[in-house]
């Protein structure tokens, strides 16, 4: 079993099945690799006689007969889109949009041009370094939400993670404790670990990973400027191909 399949068998979260209408050889296939895995969803794929399975937010593509299963990046040359990441980057724009607005921590202009989703995590150093250039963000019409997110790599960083959601000024707290200061322990009921879930079912594993409202995954660390220039990209029309002579 491959190191993939096999973390996907150790993930496996209280996900439903929705599957009804995918081939038995496929759900087939994923049992017989992953027994104890639960299926977000399978869907029809772009890619010729293969299914798109994902599994916590995992993409797998597996033949109609279940005989070949596709774990890497496949690309669909004419559109020049890379199938996984339009995948996911629907599964990231469901997501987000799941995640309620008093559950996340916003620093925002006062009349925004854009809006990123930032997962971060307190003890990270470039969300740290991107937190001290919050005010730049902000001068270039940038909302930014955050959404906390620790790691298991940054042991104490979820209560690290829980003191910030439960002091009064949640935003003076975040902000004090990417300045590198330890504040007081504080507990209460708090979403710490339900957004933890949420980013591991959104195929995310590291911090900043920062989203826009599309569901495009514009980096890690994004300097103030280039972000500005990435979200501009994004807003911008399509162009139109221009007519022949």
């Amino acid at each position: 079993m491959s190191k993939l399949l096999f973390l996907i068998a150790l993930l496996a979260g209280a996900f439903a099945v929705h599957a009804e209408e995918a081939p038995q050889a496929v759900r087939d296939a994923m049992k017989s690799l992953a027994p104890q895995a639960k299926i977000d969803s399978i869907t029809t794929s772009s890619l010729p006689g293969f299914w798109s399975v994902l599994v916590e937010g995992h993409v797998l593509y597996v033949s109609g007969d279940g005989r070949f299963v596709i774990e890497g990046s496949v690309y669909d040359v004419p559109r020049h889109v890379e199938l996984k990441e339009e995948r996911l980057s629907g599964v990231r724009k469901q997501g987000i949009a799941a995640i309620p607005a008093d559950k996340r921590l916003v620093f925002a202009p006062a009349h925004p041009k854009y809006k990123v989703t930032v997962f971060t995590d307190v003890d990270c150093p470039y969300c740290r370094q991107f937190h001290k250039q919050i005010a730049e963000y902000n001068r270039l019409g940038i909302e930014v939400d955050y959404v906390l997110f620790p790691l298991n790599i940054h042991p104490g960083a979820d209560k690290k993670a829980e003191t910030v959601w439960c002091t009064a000024d949640r935003n003076a707290a975040y902000t004090r404790a990417m300045n590198g200061e330890a504040l007081p322990p504080k507990t209460c009921d708090n979403p710490v670990k339900d957004l933890t879930n949420r980013a591991l079912a959104m195929g995310l594993s590291g911090t900043p990973a920062i989203i826009a409202e599309d569901g495009s995954q514009l980096g890690g660390y994004v300097a103030p400027n280039d972000l500005a220039q990435r979200l501009e990209s994004l807003s911008a029309p399509p162009k139109t191909p221009a007519a022949p002579n």
